[in-house]
């Protein structure tokens, strides 16, 4: 199956896909949600998709950039087909920002075929999205060999999967080689929390959207509490204990890549405490 994703995915950089996506552009998504993965991607998703001008594919997380790109353009298209005429077409699959092997083509290929599409990647404290990622990576029913947490830098899995979606800046420069920085929205799950309305509207000026958030957001002006599959799964795991060995390793790579990326941002460089 490998050998087929890669055929498939040297194809598509060969320009072999580009006349089925042209004469379906009209349907394709025009903004992207890239990752980090639990740096609530699913709740900014189904928070945009109340607004009357935006439609997130179904499922909204189709990684099709990657492991889903043998399947095809079409079957890509069929995920949007519903939102034809709808301003705004979004997606978000959060491996689009991972280390793995099989997504390191999506930034090419995203700029061949998507090349004004509108990037946005949402962040958090890095070490607590590991502590998070690593709760539902090991819950019960996915990965029943999934190494200890202490095994962070040690298990090559965890390294590259876990450890490895923590370094922002890392992940957002592949990008950067191929969209300029007009086309990338960084924001942090901390301001999504604290200030919804406000991290809300920003994004959907960025994307080009009328900033109207009334309907985004629940009656308490709090955002949508619907993601509750991947909250029943952490808690089927105990929130593990940092030894102070592996904090200071994983710190000692994850910090100064951490403070570039809150550079970048316009953030102080203690905003997240490692």
């Amino acid at each position: 199956m490998k050998k087929i994703i890669n055929q498939c995915i040297k194809e598509g950089i060969n320009l072999r896909h580009q006349t089925v996506v042209d004469e379906n552009r009209a349907v394709l998504p025009n903004f992207i949600i890239i990752g980090a993965a639990k740096s609530a991607t699913t709740t900014l998703a189904n928070a945009l998709k109340r607004h009357p001008d935006i439609f997130i594919s179904k499922p909204k997380e189709p990684k099709f950039f990657g492991r889903n790109y043998a399947k095809g353009w079409d079957w890509y298209i069929s995920r949007f087909r519903k939102g034809e005429g709808i301003k705004f077409r979004g997606e978000a699959s959060t491996m689009y920002a991972s280390q793995l092997r099989s997504f390191r083509k999506a930034p090419k290929l995203m700029s061949i075929y998507l090349p004004d599409v509108k990037l946005i990647y949402i962040v958090r404290h890095p070490l607590e999205r590991i502590v998070s990622q690593w709760r539902h990576y090991s819950s019960p029913g996915r990965h029943p060999n999934c190494a200890d947490f202490s095994a962070l830098m040690s298990d090559r899995r965890l390294r590259t999967l876990i450890v490895g979606c923590s370094m922002y800046y890392k992940r957002l420069n592949q990008y950067r080689k191929f969209f300029p920085d007009e086309q990338i929205y960084c924001m942090t799950f901390e301001d999504l929390l604290d200030s919804p309305r406000s991290s809300l509207r920003k994004m959907l000026k960025f994307i080009g959207a009328r900033p109207k958030t009334r309907k985004l957001l629940d009656a308490d002006g709090s955002l949508p509490k619907d993601n509750q599959a991947g909250a029943k799964g952490r808690g089927h795991v105990d929130v593990p204990e940092w030894t102070p060995s592996v904090r200071q390793q994983v710190t000692r790579i994850i910090q100064p890549d951490a403070e570039r990326m809150l550079e970048y941002m316009g953030k102080p460089r203690d905003y997240w405490t490692l």
